[in-house]
């Protein structure tokens, strides 16, 4: 009986000790994070460096964008007590290339600027005027920026993601004059250098985005006639004409279907902001609106399938054409019926229709797929691009129209100005894309002036171009694709995609990311515990337990670990203990 007692206060004294293994590695865990915490927290004595820049209203109406800046002012001072001032009466507008007056401009702040390795940054025309965020196509630009120290290295400019040597480098300051700007319809310009480490240094001072003002490219991108039938016959009951490049001048609408040509000088809405051309029913059939004494009432006789095609003209230069098959079907019905919506063929439009006690409704088809062209990306250039294609099909039985595309960048990733592609081709920025930051990262939408029209079976496809920063996170980023149609979707879920693209290190040798860990979760920790006790009363309850405590007990790692708790904290035990060990060996 006492030898039972005696093992059980031994399987007590080994729960006790698991106990305070547990208690100091939960002590050492809160000492750890206090510490983390102190490190993290922010000195409010800590010298910092904070700035203030200008912004042309003509350009953007609100503070954030630092890239829209044409001018910065910097300061420094503790991270409460900083300000920089940019006072609007050391801008003079005679030396600034923009209309806009004095009192006008805008003052932004930036409480706390991480980098001033590049300190100053000018673009200037040829005429030595300060661009505040807009040129022309035919302009000359000069570029000039200045780091705070002569011993960096590799000075370079980067000028839309692509590294350019500098025309002239003095000290520490290089300059570089550009008058070819291609297709682009924006420069993103950044200034970099190497320091003695081999880092990059750079600066949000020195970082510009430049925009070209271009027309938009002239053409006829959608036409839709809307039908209906009365009396049994199919009348237009409307006409919208999407162009671009539309300007309120003389213009002239010419329809062409067999063998006749009407063309209509007169009846119509020019709306050159959303380029866009509407004429109604009325003067689509009043006589006086075309030059050949016709209207299109010509075609109330006409049975079957039909193409018109529209050419628009403006001061005698021809702006393009577009042809849409109509089908005109007489109906046995003789009052009105609606009928569906047409759209045009350089894009296409696709719907469903479900009829229910005279109301029609239409559904839209649409499925969305998104892919990278890169799997795996860096951080640093060149190895830090990808390009993205968003693919858009009709599946619908009529032609249908999207509104919109939203593409959310994974944290940290930045939209490539002037690289977005339509079907193939370059489109404006300034036009069709709108790219705002949300936090650390951004959402890039493209939105025509007039929806996108998609024919059945048709495909539309976006192609654009996206950088990783240094602030990406390792590892799987998801970019995800929203796609608002006109009508309703048929299903939601097939207008949402998104494509997993990793971020490392060194893409040649990608190391797996940890998971979370199991004390990361408090189920886990819950578990753990319960898992502990439970070994606990097995030990104390169990013949199976106490010869695993027995065997515990007797093993060298038991004893030594025992001996030296003895030596730490009761050495008096400690020396008995010893003594008591020679005399065995001498036994």
């Amino acid at each position: 009986m006492n030898q039972q007692k005696k093992k059980s206060k031994t399987i007590i004294r080994v729960l006790f000790v698991i106990l305070g293994i547990l208690i100091l590695s939960l002590i050492g865990s809160i000492i750890y994070f206090y510490l983390i915490g102190d490190i993290f927290q922010q000195d409010d004595t800590q010298t910092v460096t904070c700035g203030c820049y200008y912004i042309d209203p003509q350009i953007t109406s609100t503070c954030g964008n630092t890239k829209r800046a044409f001018k910065f002012n910097t300061s420094t001072g503790t991270i409460n007590d900083c300000l920089a001032s940019c006072p609007l009466t050391d801008l003079s507008t005679n030396t600034l290339y923009s209309t806009t007056q004095q009192d006008s401009y805008l003052t932004c702040s930036a409480t706390n600027i991480l980098s001033t390795s590049c300190n100053a940054m000018t673009i200037t025309t040829e005429d030595d005027l300060i661009v505040t965020g807009k040129i022309t196509p035919d302009e000359e630009i000069t570029i000039t920026a200045t780091f705070d120290s002569s011993e960096y290295t590799d000075y370079k400019f980067l000028i839309n993601n692509v590294p350019t040597e500098p025309d002239e480098t003095v000290g520490n300051t290089i300059s570089k004059t550009i008058s070819d700007f291609g297709d682009s319809s924006t420069l993103q310009i950044s200034a970099q250098a190497v320091d003695s480490t081999g880092d990059t240094v750079d600066s949000i001072i020195c970082n510009r985005l430049i925009e070209i003002s271009t027309t938009a490219r002239a053409g006829i991108t959608g036409l839709t006639f809307d039908t209906y039938t009365l009396a049994g016959r199919t009348k237009l009951e409307s006409a919208l004409i999407t162009v671009g490049g539309l300007e309120d001048t003389d213009t002239i609408v010419k329809f062409s279907f067999q063998q006749t040509t009407l063309t209509m000088t007169d009846g119509f809405e020019l709306d050159p902001g959303r380029g866009r051309i509407t004429i109604t029913e009325s003067n689509l059939y009043n006589v006086s609106n075309f030059s050949e004494d016709e209207s299109l009432s010509t075609l109330d006789s006409y049975e079957g399938d039909l193409e018109i095609t529209v050419e628009i003209t403006q001061d005698g230069s021809s702006l393009g054409t577009t042809t849409k098959e109509i089908t005109f079907l007489e109906s046995t019905d003789d009052e009105a019926d609606t009928t569906d919506t047409d759209q045009d063929s350089t894009s296409g439009n696709d719907s469903t229709q479900d009829t229910t006690e005279g109301t029609t409704t239409t559904e839209s088809k649409f499925s969305v797929t998104n892919t990278s062209s890169e799997t795996c990306v860096e951080r640093v250039s060149p190895d830090n691009t990808s390009t993205f294609t968003i693919t858009i099909t009709n599946n619908g039985d009529l032609t249908d129209t999207i509104e919109s595309i939203k593409d959310k960048l994974p944290l940290g990733f930045e939209y490539v100005s002037g690289s977005s592609k339509l079907n193939g081709n370059s489109i404006a920025d300034s036009v069709f894309v709108t790219v705002t930051d949300v936090g650390e990262s951004q959402e890039v939408v493209w939105e025509p002036q007039a929806s996108w029209s998609i024919d059945t079976g048709g495909v539309l496809t976006i192609t654009f171009n996206a950088i990783a920063g240094s602030n990406s996170l390792s590892g799987d980023n998801l970019n995800e694709v929203i796609v608002t149609p006109s009508e309703i979707p048929q299903d939601p879920s097939t207008l949402r995609t998104s494509v997993e693209l990793i971020v490392a290190q060194d893409c040649t040798s990608i190391e797996s990311i940890p998971q979370t860990g199991i004390f990361d979760s408090t189920i886990g920790r819950i578990l753990v515990g319960l898992a502990i006790i439970m070994i606990g009363i097995i030990i104390h309850n169990t013949n199976k337990g106490n010869q695993l405590a027995t065997l515990i007990i007797n093993s060298n790692t038991y004893r030594s670990a025992e001996m030296t708790s003895y030596k730490m904290f009761n050495p008096k035990k400690y020396f008995e203990e010893k003594i008591l060990e020679r005399r065995e060996r001498k036994r």
